[in-house]
């Protein structure tokens, strides 16, 4: 079910919603590190998607973001995580044109400082994980410090992509697509934040066996097997992802 605010209410909560969030985002969160050796096969995350007005992680501004909670490849019983955002500024035909959100669906929709409480429990104490999610982190993160919030990053951060990269290394495509039709996962709603949420998630589950084939089995060979990716890191660095909740310690970076 997606959750929305009433439109009636909208006016009465526009004000104090900047307030509010920040009272919730400001107080103190526990970090929590997970260490190297912790098994995928039953590691917290959260599988999210983001979508937006464009490609610019700088500029652009979010429109709709989706996830959903798992332990290992398994969904957890936890609602999803389903909003539309009203982003702020005109949404454009391009953008409406991949994934059909116009300014219309969004006119009621909360704005980011009212979700983004949400949004930081929803991952709290949670590795997050998606399809390219150094965008989607830099785009979060972004529109935090553009609301003057705070940004508590996820306990760490996993790219199916690049996962899938490491293992098959002669695959010069990795799009979500390219990676669902190889390991047969049916995509439904493609460019909706939810559906592609769901999308990496039957992904994720699919890639588990496969690493652990690999001898990848725990966080930190995950980790070390994304570090070696070093195009698609160069890329995506180059382009102001948040790369380095990817590769958090320095002695990861390639």
């Amino acid at each position: 079910m997606r959750r929305r605010l009433i439109p009636g209410l909208l006016g009465r909560i526009t004000g104090v919603s900047r307030v509010v969030a920040s009272r919730v985002a400001a107080r103190p969160t526990p970090e929590i590190v997970f260490p190297a050796d912790e098994p995928l096969s039953t590691l917290p995350v959260v599988v999210l998607d983001t979508e937006t007005t464009g490609l610019s992680v700088h500029k652009d501004r979010l429109v709709a973001i989706g996830g959903l909670q798992c332990r290992g490849g398994h969904p957890e019983p936890s609602p999803p995580l389903d909003y539309l955002v009203h982003p702020g500024i005109k949404i454009p035909p391009r953008a409406t044109n991949i994934h059909g959100i116009t300014n219309e669906r969004v006119a009621f929709a909360p704005s980011f400082p009212l979700i983004w409480p949400s949004i930081q429990l929803f991952w709290h104490r949670r590795v997050l994980v998606g399809h390219n999610i150094a965008f989607d982190l830099a785009i979060l993160r972004h529109e935090a410090e553009r609301a003057g919030l705070s940004f508590h990053p996820p306990a760490a951060a996993l790219d199916v992509g690049m996962l899938y990269a490491g293992l098959k290394p002669r695959m010069s495509m990795i799009s979500l697509d390219t990676v669902a039709q190889d390991l047969g996962v049916e995509i439904s709603s493609r460019h909706s934040a939810i559906g592609d949420a769901e999308a990496a998630a039957a992904i994720w589950a699919q890639l588990l066996p496969a690493l652990s084939r690999l001898g990848v089995a725990t966080l930190g060979a995950a980790q070390k097997l994304m570090a070696k990716q070093r195009d698609l890191i160069h890329g995506q660095s180059r382009a102001g992802w948040a790369v380095d909740l990817l590769l958090p310690h320095r002695g990861m970076a390639p």
